[in-house]
C-alpha cells in the first residue's frame, strides 16, 4: 500500500487489537459475532504475507479463536480502501493464497485450512460500487453463468461503507472504541471541506472520551496530525474549534503535532532542495505554535518575517522552538 495520512492513521489505530475488535466485531454477521472469542484477537506479522507482495501487501491481519474452544483459528484481512477499486476482489485472493500457502509451509501435516474472512474499510465520495464478489469478475455469459458458478473460485468480502452510514449510526456502535468512532467519522469526512468544522466542533464529547483513555492524549494527537494533513483549513482556525470542542488539552495536542509536521516538512523540503520555501500551511503551523508559547510578543513584524522566510530560516526556527527562550532567541541570527 502507497503511504498517505488515510493509511498511516489506519494502521496506527486499528493494527492495535483493542481498537480492531470493535471495528471488525461491528460489521460481523451476528451468528459470527457469538461464536467468536473476541479476547484472543491477535495481529499477525506482515511478514505473514509473502515478500513478493511486499508493495501492495495486505495493511493489517489478525487471528481469532471460537468461542468454543479448540486450536482452529479464523483470520481476518482487513483492508482500507480511500478510493473503488474494481479489482478489489482479485487482491484479496492472492493475499489469502499467500497467507494459505504460509500457512502450509509451516503445519506442513495440516489438513485443513483456516477460514479468512476480507473486511474492507471504505470511505470515498460515493458508495462502493464495485463487486463484492469475486465471481462478479468473471467474464461469462449471463446465461452460461448459472450452469458452472458452483464450479468456479468465489467468496464475498464485507464492505464497511462509511459513506453510507450515518454519523448517529456510526456513534452508536457499541463495540467499536471512542478512538476507533473518531477515526472512523474523520475517515468519512476527510474530503467535506465545507461542513468539516462544524462537524469537529460537534465531536468534542468523543474527544473527551479518547483523552480519557490510557494514552488518550497521544492517540488523539495522531488524530489531530491526519486532519492537519488532509484539510486545507488554517491551522490557528481549527486549533481554536478543538479548543472549544474539547479544551486546552485537546488544543495543546494539535499544537505538539503541528510542531512535529512543521519540523518534518521543512527539514524534508531543505533535503530535496527546495529553494521556494515551503507551504503555506506549514507556516501558518510555525506562526500558530509560536503565538501558543509567546503570545503577544508574535506581533505584525514577527509574522511578515514568517511569510517572507526561506526554507532554511523556517527548518532553523522549527529546531530551535523548544530551546528558545524568546521570540528574539528564536529569530537570532
Amino acid at each position: 500500500m502507497s503511504s498517505n495520512p488515510h493509511d498511516a492513521l489506519f494502521k496506527d489505530v486499528f493494527g492495535d487489537p483493542a481498537h480492531a475488535r470493535g471495528a471488525l466485531r461491528s460489521v460481523m454477521p451476528p451468528a459470527l459475532a457469538e461464536a467468536l472469542d473476541w479476547s484472543s484477537l491477535a495481529r499477525q506479522p506482515g511478514s505473514f504475507v509473502d515478500p513478493a507482495l511486499r508493495e501492495q501487501h495486505t495493511d493489517l491481519l489478525f487471528s481469532v479463536t471460537w468461542r468454543s474452544g479448540g486450536a482452529a483459528l479464523i483470520f481476518f484481512l482487513f483492508e482500507h480502501q480511500s478510493t473503488v477499486d474494481p479489482a478489489m476482489g482479485y487482491r484479496l485472493l492472492r493475499y489469502q493464497l499467500r497467507i494459505w500457502e504460509r500457512w502450509r509451509a509451516t503445519r506442513p501435516d495440516e489438513k485443513r485450512l483456516p477460514a479468512i474472512l476480507p473486511v474492507v474499510l471504505y470511505h470515498g465520495t460515493s458508495p462502493w460500487s464495485a463487486p463484492r464478489s469475486f465471481s462478479a469478475l468473471f467474464d461469462l455469459p449471463s446465461h452460461v453463468r448459472p450452469a458452472i458458478e458452483r464450479s468456479m473460485v468465489n467468496f464475498d468480502y464485507i464492505v464497511d461503507d462509511l459513506s453510507a452510514i450515518r454519523d448517529d449510526e456510526l456513534r452508536a456502535r457499541a463495540a467499536l472504541t471512542a478512538l476507533g468512532k473518531l477515526v472512523e467519522l474523520c475517515f468519512k469526512h476527510s474530503r467535506n471541506r465545507d461542513e468539516f468544522l462544524e462537524l469537529l466542533e460537534g465531536w468534542g464529547a468523543l474527544m473527551h472520551e479518547v483523552m480519557d483513555a490510557p494514552n488518550g492524549l497521544e492517540a488523539l494527537r495522531h488524530v489531530m496530525g491526519y486532519i492537519l494533513q488532509v484539510h486545507d483549513h488554517k491551522a490557528s482556525v481549527i486549533a481554536a474549534v478543538v479548543e472549544r470542542a474539547a479544551g486546552p488539552e485537546a488544543k495543546e495536542a494539535i499544537m505538539t503535532e503541528g510542531e512535529r509536521l512543521i519540523q518534518q516538512g521543512v527539514q524534508q523540503g531543505v533535503q530535496q532542495g527546495i529553494q521556494q520555501g515551503v507551504q503555506q500551511g506549514q507556516r501558518d503551523l510555525l506562526l500558530l505554535v509560536l503565538k501558543g508559547r509567546f503570545g503577544t510578543a508574535v506581533d505584525a513584524e514577527a509574522e511578515l518575517r514568517l511569510a517572507t522566510a526561506s526554507a532554511e530560516q523556517l527548518a532553523r526556527w522549527a529546531l530551535r522552538f523548544h530551546a528558545a527562550a524568546s521570540l528574539s532567541e528564536l529569530f537570532a541570527g
